[in-house]
């Protein structure tokens, strides 16, 4: 499932980029599971303004969105938050991005 992360974020398939998917992947209990779950977000992604980054200080998979300019706040798109429902993930909003935490664990 690497593979297929670094092809939803339009990495190229390098040592570099796979090491950065490994650190990320330590992160995530269910990394080939989330990467399932964000295959299914892939379409939305293709026709938006929003896509995937793994560029992170904290090892995570965020979504940003290409149209901010300067100060503007991102605010979570109806897709995102619905897919996110539909699949269980817990997301956290930043001020220009949306961090991908996981999935949410059952009380």
């Amino acid at each position: 499932m690497k593979y297929e992360l670094l092809r939803l974020c339009g990495y190229r398939n390098n040592e570099k980029s796979i090491e950065r998917v490994t650190c990320i992947e330590k992160n995530y209990s269910e990394f080939d599971a989330m990467v399932k779950a964000i295959l299914n977000l892939e379409t939305f992604l293709m026709h938006s303004n929003y896509y995937l980054s793994l560029t992170s200080d904290r090892d995570i998979i965020k979504i940003k969105n290409d149209l901010l300019e300067g100060d503007e706040f991102m605010a979570m798109d109806t897709d995102i938050v619905v897919w996110s429902n539909e699949h269980n993930i817990d997301l956290e909003e930043g001020f220009d991005e949306i961090c991908i935490l996981g999935f949410k664990q059952e009380d």
